[in-house]
């Protein structure tokens, strides 16, 4: 279900807001805020680093970056 969740978003975020990107990631941050979730994301990512949202998965909250 997490997996359909996860894919599902970066579908959406993909659409609508579209950009070169080589890799999706998720990183389990309970609660999700969306300034921790970036913050996290960039440190992960570096310089490849596109954009970040929070989701809500069957464990609760979680982050996905882009880049």
């Amino acid at each position: 279900m997490k997996i359909k969740c996860v894919a599902i978003m970066i579908i959406v975020v993909l659409i609508l807001a579209p950009k070169y990107v080589e890799c999706a990631i998720g990183i389990d941050l309970n609660p999700c805020t969306l300034p921790e979730c970036i913050t996290a994301c960039r440190k992960v990512l570096e310089g490849k680093y596109v954009s970040a949202t929070c989701a809500t998965g069957p464990r609760g909250k979680f982050c996905i970056c882009l880049g």
